[in-house]
């Protein structure tokens, strides 16, 4: 991967495609066919920039992994642009990378030309919090294929996990020992984020999407970030959980290019 030098540590990122730059802010998780599918279709439209955020793949680690906030991770972003020099980009943000996408459009307002926020969360309330803390506990308690079972059946839907059950069960195998306090700090800088002061001022182009069977960020966080933000359009789409740029890549990248492909 090419290396992007910045002043708070180098960060490794990827590009494909041509067209308008689209940076990706996804999370750490991914099933067994993960986001390939959904990236090569986004990079038929757009150039598309995925990187390794600090403390993982073959970026530098940050300087204090146990306190990096959202607003941090959103820096993070700021850094890589100003590196490679693009002045303006559309976000396609997943889960953990909402929050990032909305503190960055909140930061830096010019450089965001649209915003897309698939399974959002609003903030720490008492379901997401619950649901987090068990996933901490889980992995202090469970051995890395306990969690990885575990950990797929929050974040994916019964009827995938069924049609890749083969697939799921060799990835669990092969899964590393986790680092739970790593895990730990990233959820609770999940939990720390409230995104409730933010989107009232954000004034980029912004679609939200959400699903109605997400177990981990239900579909209520999209549609109460939807109506706080001044442009916003919602959609809900029907099954896929909260992976959906794997489990719903179709009707999902079908959305998200008519959204961006709109942009003046």
């Amino acid at each position: 991967m090419p290396i992007a030098n910045t002043l708070g540590g180098a960060i490794a990122y990827s590009s494909a495609g041509t067209g308008t730059p689209v940076v990706l802010l996804l999370p750490q998780s991914a099933g067994p066919v993960g986001v390939a599918p959904f990236v090569e279709g986004l990079a038929e439209h757009f150039s598309v920039i995925r990187y390794d955020q600090r403390g993982t793949g073959c970026s530098a680690p940050p300087t204090d992994p146990k306190a990096v906030t959202i607003p941090d991770r959103a820096q993070e972003v700021a850094e890589l642009l100003d590196a490679l020099d693009i002045e303006q980009v559309h976000l396609f943000c997943h889960s953990t990378g909402c929050g990032i996408g909305i503190a960055f459009a909140q930061a830096f307002p010019a450089w965001v030309k649209r915003l897309v926020l698939t399974t959002p969360w609003q903030y720490g309330d008492p379901f997401i919090t619950t649901m987090q803390t068990l996933r901490i506990s889980a992995a202090r308690a469970l051995g890395p294929q306990d969690y990885a079972i575990y950990n797929a059946s929050l974040l994916f839907p019964p009827d995938y996990r069924r049609a890749h059950a083969e697939a799921f069960a060799v990835q669990a195998a092969a899964a590393l020992p986790q680092d739970a306090d790593q895990i730990a700090s990233r959820l609770h800088a999940i939990l720390a984020f409230d995104t409730r002061p933010v989107t009232p001022a954000i004034q980029a182009p912004t679609l939200v999407v959400s699903s109605d069977d997400d177990q981990l960020m239900p579909y209520w966080f999209g549609r109460a970030i939807a109506q706080d933000l001044p442009h916003a359009r919602y959609e809900e789409l029907r099954g896929g959980g909260h992976m959906l740029p794997e489990t719903q890549t179709d009707p999902l990248l079908a959305l998200v290019t008519d959204f961006l492909g709109s942009a003046a």
